[in-house]
């Protein structure tokens, strides 16, 4: 299994400040968690951490919401972004679903996956997970950050994702084929970057549904 290169991540990415600084292991128990690790030590560290991404090949206790597990073997993109908010703590939940659409939206339109939103933070493709996403609050010194778990099953075959409750796919087995994970890192950065600028900017969430409620589906 191909690593994740990141001086070839580094050259496609197009962002202004989302993904710039990454973090990359080899392997860890939750992105999310390491994240929150990191946040809480903030007032030791002198650059900032907003826009920051952790990346890992493995996650050995990767999780979903209410705690489910997640399985993260080598060969998907579990990541967590790390966005300092300015935005009123009613208004974080749409972020879920901004993520959930910024991914959704680049596997459809970049790879032609046909793929839907499972309300309301599930990546669906003919009933099986793709992918699915967890984002977290944590207040600390007056600074609001949200801890955006995606994990998505890119280059993974069927045994290695598979649950007992769950029918799980990734894009290799929709696909018939690997794809570049730097590629869809980048991408997918991107589209949500100005995504989340748009809505942190005008508060204007009605816009964004009218895209997200296309693939919207509340019954998978």
């Amino acid at each position: 299994m191909k690593e994740f290169s990141i001086p070839g991540y580094k050259e496609l990415l197009k962002t202004t400040i989302t993904g710039r600084s990454i973090i990359y292991l080899k392997e860890t128990d939750s992105t999310n968690n390491y994240a929150l690790g990191l946040i809480k030590d903030s007032g030791k560290m002198k650059k900032g951490l907003n826009g920051t991404v952790i990346l890992a090949e493995i996650q050995n206790r990767g999780r979903g919401r209410r705690e489910r597990m997640w399985i993260s073997p080598p060969g998907g993109l579990w990541f967590t972004i790390i966005i300092e908010t300015k935005l009123e703590e009613k208004k974080l939940p749409e972020i879920t679903l901004i993520a959930a659409y910024s991914v959704a939206s680049i596997l459809n339109r970049k790879y032609s996956v046909g793929v839907n939103i499972k309300w309301p933070n599930d990546i669906y493709c003919c009933k099986s997970k793709l992918g699915g996403i967890l984002t977290e609050v944590e207040k600390i010194k007056g600074k609001v950050f949200l801890i955006i778990g995606i994990g998505i099953n890119v280059n993974n075959d069927i045994k290695s994702i598979s649950l007992k409750d769950t029918d799980a796919t990734s894009t290799m087995i929709i696909l018939g084929k690997e794809i570049e994970r730097e590629n869809l890192l980048s991408e997918i950065l991107l589209e949500f970057e100005n995504n989340y600028h748009y809505y942190s900017d005008t508060e204007d969430f009605d816009t964004i549904f009218k895209k997200i409620k296309n693939i919207l589906d509340y019954n998978l």
